[in-house]
């Protein structure tokens, strides 16, 4: 039993090929730098757009906030009139 193990296994390294060895690049590689710049230094303008639509929202849920504890009507009546 040994020597029939021993016999297929000699075949399956006999069919095998050598691996081919990598190809270096034949011209310059643009490689990415690990330490990627942070968002507001990339893109200023975006970063500003998003906190002004931030402040906005959170501006609005404190005015919806205020007009419902004190019943102002900035944002309609609480009660449908009828």
């Amino acid at each position: 039993m040994v020597a029939l193990v021993d016999r297929s296994a000699q075949k399956r390294t006999e069919r095998m090929r050598p691996v081919a060895e990598p190809v270096p690049p034949s011209g310059p590689v643009n490689r990415p730098s690990n330490e990627a710049a942070p968002f507001l230094e990339r893109h200023p303008q975006l970063a500003a757009l998003i906190l002004v639509a931030v402040w906005l929202y959170v501006a609005a849920l404190w005015l919806l906030a205020l007009d419902q504890t004190f019943n102002w009507g900035i944002f309609g009546p609480k009660v449908p009139p009828t």
